[in-house]
């Protein structure tokens, strides 16, 4: 059976135009030698890729290639120069390691290199070096010239910004986005913020350099900041640090860049983090309203306090059948009683906290969680706000995508524009929204995270320590809430009978009748394991009395 010459290739971007390096000769010299030695080959081609990096994160054909030569597939391997492998020499020396161990015979269109042959090794080590000094002139050579060519007026290199098209490698106006640019700094100057101009782009159909129909708050304001439109751009060279002024054509007068600098001073946001706070209308604050939950039929309790009469928490659903008795569809909920508010509060209370002081796993959750949440507390609060700020952004986008596929319907039904144009600008905005509710959802589930996160972690630096504080009969009402938000997770109530309640308590872990098992009750110094309980406790509550089952 024939054995197989692996032939990898690979140009770079300063040396794809070099005479006799091209893919092709590559290719054409690998087969050529694979037919002199009898041998079937296979192509390993990585296209143009820079071999310049201490890693191969960009040399995906590469990496493979030197899976097979550990996995032993490969035995014969041909490149034109070693430095197609790599000119790093951190990268080479660690593939020719792997050459060598694998015991892999090299082969070049000068013949082939037996790798563990000291005197063979020691020459492609030299030639290794020798190829990382041509590779560092030539990288030198290059950032010279560059900035030679930009100290001439020339464009440094990729993309020109908007408003602007490359003609010849200098910066010339596009006169279609230079509109545009006026049109954004125009408004930006009446006063309009950048949701406002953002919709005024969208209802004129003006799409991105990339051909997005939607502009972003970024795009928008790193334009309003761009200096090539006052007729100018720096560019600092990374070896050197030396910073050059190149000039290009303006186009947008001095004034009204003046008048945007002074509109970006005044709405910028300061260093001070003081937040005005909601006040709540709420007049009376019930400790287990937000717990209850009615196991009828789902729905949540809402209380009703009385000062001088018994006040009651109550099914919000049952409330509602009982307003809306004179409309023919309601949803029916079974629930036949309200239920007390003090008694109800008292026994809730003093039951969560006596089973979470007994309570072993609470005691090491919380101890854990005080090691590690010093770390991601300010964290969790700064991802929690991050992520509810890119909700209300999607939200504002969605509507304004929106409100501009509803008037390009009608500039398409009145013949105002190219039909074929407006239908494709339109489905691209439909595909656009469809994404946006996407996003919208993975951000939701996201915060929803980060809240339980955040819960938990105001929970524990709050309660930590203070369980005998809590047993006293001063403890503060507010403080007996967040308490409560920390270990359970909700309280489903049902009737058992006219007078009757049952109440059942889910907790967030299951803290109810866990146990801790030493593993040697002799030397405890062998450690314990925790044994989890229920999450669950029922109890029963009526006018009258109170018991726990």
């Amino acid at each position: 059976m024939k054995e197989t010459l692996h032939i990898y290739t690979r140009v770079s971007s300063v040396s794809q135009e070099e005479e006799g390096t091209s893919l092709e000769t590559q290719l054409e010299l690998g087969i050529e030698r694979s037919k002199k030695l009898g041998m079937k080959h296979k192509v390993w081609n990585e296209g143009g890729q820079s071999s310049s990096k201490d890693d191969l994160g960009n040399r995906p054909v590469l990496v493979n290639l030197l899976k097979g030569i550990d996995d032993g597939d490969v035995k014969h391997l041909y490149v034109w120069n070693t430095d197609r492998l790599s000119r790093n020499m951190n990268t080479w020396g660690m593939i020719r390691f792997k050459l060598i161990k694998n015991e892999i015979t090299l082969h070049t269109p000068t013949g082939k290199q037996i790798l563990s042959d000291p005197q063979t090794n020691l020459m492609l080590g030299i030639m290794s070096e020798i190829s990382q000094y041509d590779n560092k002139l030539r990288t030198e050579r290059f950032r010279l010239g560059r900035i030679h060519r930009i100290k001439q007026g020339f464009w440094k290199g990729g993309p020109p910004p908007y408003g602007y098209q490359l003609i010849d490698s200098s910066l010339v106006p596009h006169e279609e986005e230079k509109k545009w640019v006026g049109f954004i700094y125009e408004n930006y100057k009446d006063g309009k913020s950048l949701d406002e101009i953002r919709t005024l782009l969208l209802n004129n159909g003006v799409v991105t350099r990339r051909g997005n129909p939607v502009w972003s708050h970024g795009s928008i304001s790193k334009l309003l900041t761009n200096t090539h439109y006052e007729g100018f751009y720096t560019y600092t060279d990374k070896k050197s640090n030396e910073t050059i002024r190149v000039p290009c054509p303006p186009i947008v007068s001095p004034t009204i860049i003046s008048e945007v600098k002074k509109w970006r001073d005044k709405r910028s946001y300061g260093k001070d983090d003081s937040r005005r706070t909601k006040t709540s209308n709420e007049k009376y604050n019930y400790l287990l309203r937000d717990f209850l939950i009615c196991g009828h039929c789902g729905s949540r309790f809402g209380g009703n306090h009385k000062k001088t009469q018994t006040s009651y928490y109550y099914c919000s659903q049952k409330q509602k059948n009982f307003q809306n008795t004179h409309t023919e569809k309601y949803t029916v909920c079974e629930s036949k009683r309200n239920i007390r508010i003090d008694v109800t509060d008292e026994l809730v209370w003093d039951t969560v906290l006596d089973i979470v002081s007994k309570s072993h796993l609470f005691m090491e959750s919380v101890k854990s969680e005080l090691v590690e949440n010093d770390k991601s507390y300010g964290k969790t609060k700064d991802e929690l706000k991050k992520l509810q700020l890119k909700v209300n952004k999607i939200d504002k986008e969605i509507k304004d995508v929106t409100d501009s596929i509803i008037n390009l319907e009608t500039i398409k039904i009145l013949g105002q524009r190219d039909k074929d144009e407006v239908e494709k600008i339109i489905k691209n905005l439909e595909d656009h929204r469809l994404k946006l509710s996407g996003k919208k959802e993975k951000t939701i589930l996201s915060m929803s995270e980060e809240e339980k996160n955040q819960k938990w972690v105001d929970w524990v630096k709050e309660f930590g320590d203070r369980i005998g504080e809590m047993k006293k009969s001063d403890f503060k009402f507010e403080e007996k809430k967040k308490f409560l938000e920390g270990v359970v997770e909700k309280i489903v109530v049902k009737n058992t009978d006219v007078q009757e309640h049952e109440l059942k308590i889910e907790f967030r872990l299951p803290y109810v009748g866990d146990k801790l098992v030493w593993n040697d009750e002799e030397k405890k110094s062998k450690g314990y394991i925790l044994k989890n309980g229920k999450r669950s406790k029922v109890l029963r509550v009526n006018l009258l009395k109170k018991s726990i089952t």
